[in-house]
């Protein structure tokens, strides 16, 4: 369980369909990892990745510290607008902005995709690429997750 995120409609659609652009191949559990993920950004507020997420949108926006970059693959190259969230995706989204996180991804702040639009997953690395306080968790699917290394973001991982 996590702490619930202040949220309006349009909130939960945008998380929704983050959720459908980067897992909707991966079922209702690889699309609330993902959830789980920004959510917990969210949560965490903790520099120099995540500090000053007031919301959701803010999480699913931000760039990569020093560029502009999205930290989000489907912000990036659009495929986040063309997502049309059913009533099943909104409530998922809903879930998880009430505190309702995805057991497996509860501790994680970092994912990606290593191999985008192949049928396989490339080998998941020690540390996500471009951030080096990471550390390798677990790969569902066609995704690798990541937590913090130790010391790294002491208000989350408490």
């Amino acid at each position: 369980m996590g702490r619930r995120i202040k949220h309006t409609s349009r909130d939960v659609e945008e998380l929704a369909r983050l959720m459908l652009a980067e897992a909707i191949g991966e079922g209702a559990q690889g699309m609330n990892m993902v959830g789980s993920v920004v959510a917990n950004r969210v949560e965490a507020d903790c520099a120099p990745d995540f500090k000053g997420l007031r919301n959701i949108r803010h999480a699913i926006y931000q760039t990569i510290p020093g560029t502009d970059i999205p930290h989000f693959e489907p912000v990036l190259n659009g495929s986040l607008y063309t997502q049309r969230p059913t009533e099943a995706d909104l409530q998922r989204a809903r879930n998880l902005l009430n505190g309702h996180r995805e057991p497996r991804a509860k501790m994680n702040l970092w994912f990606f995709n290593p191999s985008p639009g192949k049928k396989y997953r490339a080998p998941c690395t020690e540390t996500m690429p471009r951030s080096p306080m990471t550390k390798f968790d677990f790969a569902h699917k066609n995704h690798c997750f990541y937590v913090g290394v130790p010391g790294y973001c002491p208000e989350f991982y408490r």
